[in-house]
């Protein structure tokens, strides 16, 4: 069978992003939920992952 999926965005706070998401095959509905992303700057993510390596290497978390 052919799986379909569809989302819509319900919500928008901030940097959070929510979804609805369904999955369809061919007898009908099979799924649906709730699903959240968040927006990530790179740089910024890149800048604190680069802190906690250093960090770590120093024995401290």
């Amino acid at each position: 069978m052919t799986v379909t999926c569809e989302s819509e965005l319900v919500e928008v706070d901030g940097r959070r992003l929510r979804f609805h998401v369904r999955a369809y095959d061919d007898a009908g509905e099979i799924g649906d939920g709730m699903h959240e992303r968040f927006i990530v700057t790179r740089s910024r993510f890149e800048e604190k992952a680069s802190q906690r390596a250093l960090s770590s290497k120093k024995g401290t978390v």
